[in-house]
């Protein structure tokens, strides 16, 4: 079955080629680092008596879940040397902000030859993929060549798992390439094995993106956000957190009517390249703003309202905030990860579409730490609300760092399975 696979996939993309070239000619989309998505990557040394673990991570949400991996694995396995691939440019910008020194490259395409050339220049001993990046050539080549194969955080929506089920035949045998897996909770461990995973190497281990510490020094952290931003401590500011396109226009008249009343409004948006569509439409209604990117460089913000144009910056940047929306949630874009706002002790609130981070939003609530509003004016009245009770926001926020914290340990436990792959 699989050689039926890999014909059929060879002969469609190579006899594409030349058009997928021409079309990245033209437009110039794709075209940087083109190479490594062909396996065609600079030599990677090993280094003799070590061991080499290749991370591979989908985007930006991955990259922090591999971060707090590596941290757990450094600790368990000393000589183990590290190799990232990420399936987008701007996760792969991430990591290597984030990473170094560790190499981080993009991930190769999943057709023969490719995966083939990948596996060969990194010659990992494991190779660790997140969540639901099942490739299907990838996973069978690295197992063939006798490379450790785990699947980490692993999830499978209920509509993802319905899709596979039409193709259960052929997933099982991909499953199949699995030495372990572990997946982040019940629901997720019950469809996986309907797709016919091997149950003695399946586990329930948590979710290790809210998996999450606040840096060593918090206090420096929030002291240069507040200086960066010129904030002091009556300031009032709410953070809009990866915002999507069609979301921003429905918080404009909060944004405004709070920026008009003295409050610092910062919009983070989730894909630095909608920066000029988000300038536009910001500029057509007559709303000026300041670039996060120039305060660092040392201009004064002059404007109330902020947009975060730098990466990997939002998580600590909740550190100042007095409230949080998170994002691509009032919008069908189902939502992102609640906990990085939550572990430094912020209430966050959320709209309907939650689907991809439905259990930190469950945590949230039923802890009284996250609230989920139905539209723009259901946000405005809870953060009136608040504002008039502080006791009652002081304790939900105390709650929100409770829940946040209570799920530390999913790395150290995922990690550990890692390793002891790796021993054997």
């Amino acid at each position: 079955m699989y050689a039926l696979y890999t014909l059929i996939v060879g002969l469609l993309f190579y006899s594409l080629l030349p058009l997928l070239l021409l079309y990245v000619l033209i437009t110039g989309r794709h075209r940087e680092q083109l190479g490594e998505r062909f396996g065609l990557y600079p030599a990677l040394p090993k280094v003799a008596g070590k061991e080499r673990i290749w991370l591979h991570a989908a985007s930006v949400g991955e990259v922090q879940a591999a971060r707090a991996l590596i941290t757990e694995l450094r600790d368990l396995r000393p000589r183990a040397e590290f190799v990232v691939t990420t399936m987008t440019l701007h996760g792969r910008k991430v990591a290597e902000r984030q990473l170094a020194p560790i190499p981080c490259r993009l991930a190769p395409l999943d057709v023969p030859g490719v995966v083939g050339r990948a596996v060969k220049k990194f010659d990992p001993d494991i190779y660790v993929c997140l969540e639901t990046e099942l490739w299907p050539l990838l996973l069978r080549k690295a197992a063939s060549r006798g490379v450790r194969v785990v699947q980490l955080n692993g999830r499978l929506s209920a509509k993802a798992a319905g899709g596979y089920q039409r193709w259960r035949w052929f997933f099982r045998r991909v499953l199949a390439s699995f030495t372990a897996m572990a997946v982040i909770s019940e629901s997720d461990r019950e469809r996986y094995l309907a797709l016919g995973a091997d149950p003695s190497r399946l586990q329930v281990l948590g979710n290790v993106k809210y998996d999450l510490r606040l840096p060593e020094d918090p206090d420096r952290v929030r002291e240069e956000f507040a200086r960066t931003l010129a904030v002091d401590a009556q300031a009032r500011v709410l953070v809009f957190g990866s915002t999507h396109g069609g979301e921003e226009e429905l918080l404009l008249p909060l944004l405004r009517t709070l920026a008009e009343a003295g409050w610092l409004m910062v919009l983070a948006p989730r894909h630095l390249e909608r920066l000029d569509a988000l300038k536009r439409m910001l500029a057509a209604q007559g709303i000026a703003f300041d670039c996060f990117s120039r305060l660092r460089q040392g201009d004064r913000r002059r404007q109330p309202v902020v947009i975060l144009d730098s990466l990997g910056e939002l998580a600590s940047l909740y550190s100042i905030a007095d409230y949080v929306f998170c994002g691509g949630s009032m919008v069908p874009r189902h939502g992102h990860n609640l906990m990085e706002a939550a572990i430094w002790g912020k209430v966050v609130f959320f709209g309907p579409s939650m689907d991809d981070f439905h259990d930190a939003a469950q945590i949230l609530e039923a802890a009284g730490g996250g609230f989920m509003v139905g539209g723009v004016d259901e946000l405005r009245e809870r953060i009136l609300a608040f504002e008039r009770h502080p006791e009652s926001y002081r304790l939900a926020c105390l709650r929100a760092g409770e829940a946040a914290r209570a799920q530390l340990g999913a790395a150290r436990s995922q990690a550990a399975l890692v390793a002891g792959c790796l021993a054997g």
